[in-house]
């Protein structure tokens, strides 16, 4: 989207900011989007940058719109380039859209992304890290009504895929440095889950089947 004004961006960015709950995003998430809203770029650069070296797709994304635009930081395409690469390899389908279509935005906005929920868990996390699958369903309502259920809200989400044409739904929880912390976090979760014969996953091959989605 692109944006004729600063005003125009901020509005937009305040309407965003209406959409998703501070308690879904970390502080340091938080903070970088009041940066954001009070002009303080270059304090929003620097909470970027640390998000985006923890792994954060988003902040990846909006790190690269920074250097792209100049805004906040010396312009750098070629740093923008990067982000928006690491960005696509964490999942993030937006930052590979850019990538290939290069519609990015005007030189006096930003086009930044906040898409938040469990249906973005994913992108958010550390590709490096191992998660586990729960459930799969073809029916989105089905995982929802388990997500809903098990109060995972912040602690997990779910990715979108097909298998034979047909659409599928799957439901993932937790992040976990090695397999076999992922194994033994299986151990402790409740009975009506482990019936469902829960298994690890690497977050990395995940964020790329949901972003060929």
């Amino acid at each position: 989207m692109k944006f004729s004004n600063y005003n125009q961006f901020k509005f937009y960015f305040l309407l965003l900011l209406l959409m998703f709950s501070k308690n879904a995003i970390s502080n340091t998430f938080d903070d970088a989007l009041e940066a954001e809203e009070n002009n303080q770029y270059q304090e929003a650069v620097g909470l970027w940058t640390q998000l985006a070296n923890e792994g954060n797709s988003i902040a990846k994304y909006n790190l690269a719109t920074h250097y792209l635009n100049g805004i906040g930081i010396t312009k750098d395409t070629k740093l923008a380039d990067k982000w928006f690469k690491e960005a696509a390899h964490s999942g993030l389908a937006q930052a590979y859209s850019s990538l290939n279509k290069k519609a990015l935005v005007s030189a006096n906005g930003l086009q930044l992304t906040f898409k938040s929920g469990p249906l973005y868990w994913l992108t958010e996390q550390n590709p490096k890290l191992y998660t586990i699958q729960l459930a799969s369903s073809r029916y989105e309502k089905s995982i929802l009504k388990i997500y809903d259920e098990n109060f995972l809200k912040g602690k997990g989400g779910y990715y979108h895929y097909k298998r034979d044409g047909v659409d599928r739904y799957a439901l993932i929880y937790g992040t976990y440095k090695t397999v076999a912390e992922a194994k033994s976090a299986i151990n402790d979760l409740p009975k009506k889950l482990r019936k469902k014969t829960p298994w690890v996953r690497r977050i990395k091959s995940l964020q790329k089947i949901n972003m060929q989605k």
